[in-house]
């Protein structure tokens, strides 16, 4: 019961946040506008000022109670988030604040209950410093080799796009945003949980779709990108029942449907090369339904999300492309066309029919 209502308390907290609706510190506690505007570097006494402030405000967070720690975070990201701050008072913060952060977040397993809180609250900081060090430890707390609590990871993932927003101040040039793309990817080879993963897909979307990346490194993160849907495709297909995964592989399919290749075109020969993939990726996810047909026929949910993936999928190669491939779209056809009969019904024996045939024509 306790872990249920820590749960609830999270949720709601991270809710808040995530709205935009952040509670000022009643203490007013802030540093000197010209700190946090400047664009010289900081003198000795100017960074001495912001290390003593991070530190008592780590302190707080590290060793207080809920309303303590969360009032400290406030704090923290209030001068992060003041009218004028520059990206040279960013580094400073977070020169001053990551390895602190990167302290406590090392301590999991502790006896500390209210460490779950600590955790979390630390990452949103980290979102908003927008600094190399900062996203990187952010996106390392995604990482389910180093980090066994899925609710850190989830959150450490789900922060990743507030963290590369295209902000003036942002300390993330292309090269760094391309490196923690990569990080992603190699996050995702160990993803179990398709939640996380729906995240770790939304993240490098928002890396992708970032103004400030070199048209190299777009195409770059675009093809790991759809490299992380084809090896997501693969575990799929090794399952013998459906797999969770495919929810995440469809809704992140529905968010780069309406914001994919805004401006590109259909001749890029980086857009060719992801087209193959997808195509790959999504024969691979028709022999994947095939094999677990019986298991899909129980399951609305698991059928509507393979069936979605299949439609979404075609649509989106015929972005890439510039054309409809009718090989590709006849792969969903037959189990859009068996959604409106019931499970058991002769339809749904047509639809894996036609399912098969539509595969043997991709050979």
């Amino acid at each position: 019961m306790r872990s249920m209502s820590r749960s609830l308390l999270l949720a709601g907290l991270l809710g808040i946040l995530s709205s935009g609706a952040l509670c000022l510190p009643a203490s007013g506690q802030a540093l000197d506008r010209e700190i946090v505007t400047t664009t010289r570097p900081l003198t000795a006494a100017q960074a001495s000022m912001v290390a003593d402030f991070a530190n008592a405000q780590l302190s707080r967070i590290t060793e207080g109670d809920a309303a303590n720690l969360i009032e400290a975070r406030d704090t923290i990201i209030q001068d992060a988030r003041r009218p004028g701050v520059t990206g040279v008072f960013l580094r400073a913060y977070s020169t001053a604040l990551v390895p602190g952060i990167r302290t406590l977040l090392d301590k999991s397993g502790t006896d500390d209950e209210l460490f779950p809180l600590r955790a979390e609250n630390s990452l949103r900081i980290l979102a908003f410093l927008r600094t190399p060090d900062s996203v990187d430890l952010l996106v390392s707390a995604s990482n389910p080799s180093r980090v066994s609590d899925r609710g850190q990871r989830l959150v450490a993932a789900g922060l990743v796009p507030l963290a590369v927003e295209p902000v003036p101040q942002s300390g993330l040039n292309s090269g760094a945003l391309t490196g923690l793309a990569r990080e992603l990817s190699n996050n995702l080879r160990d993803e179990n949980d398709w939640l996380v993963v729906l995240e770790d897909l939304r993240a490098m979307n928002a890396i992708a779709l970032n103004p400030g990346m070199t048209r190299q490194n777009r195409s770059e993160v675009r093809s790991m990108q759809f490299e992380a849907y084809a090896d997501l495709a693969d575990r799929v297909e090794k399952a013998d029942q459906p797999s969770e995964l495919v929810f995440s592989i469809h809704r992140a399919m529905l968010g780069l449907r309406d914001r994919l290749l805004a401006n590109a075109t259909a001749s890029d020969v980086s857009n060719k090369q992801i087209a193959q993939t997808l195509r790959n990726m999504l024969t691979t996810i028709g022999n994947a339904a095939v094999k677990q047909w019986d298991g899909l026929q129980k399951s609305s949910k698991m059928y509507a999300a393979y069936e979605g993936t299949l439609r979404i999928g075609a649509q989106l190669l015929s972005l890439l492309d510039g054309r409809p491939d009718d090989a590709v779209d006849a792969l969903a056809t037959p189990m859009t066309e068996a959604l409106k009969t019931r499970p058991d019904g002769p339809a749904r024996d047509k639809a894996l029919a036609n399912l098969k045939s539509a595969l043997k024509k991709l050979d």
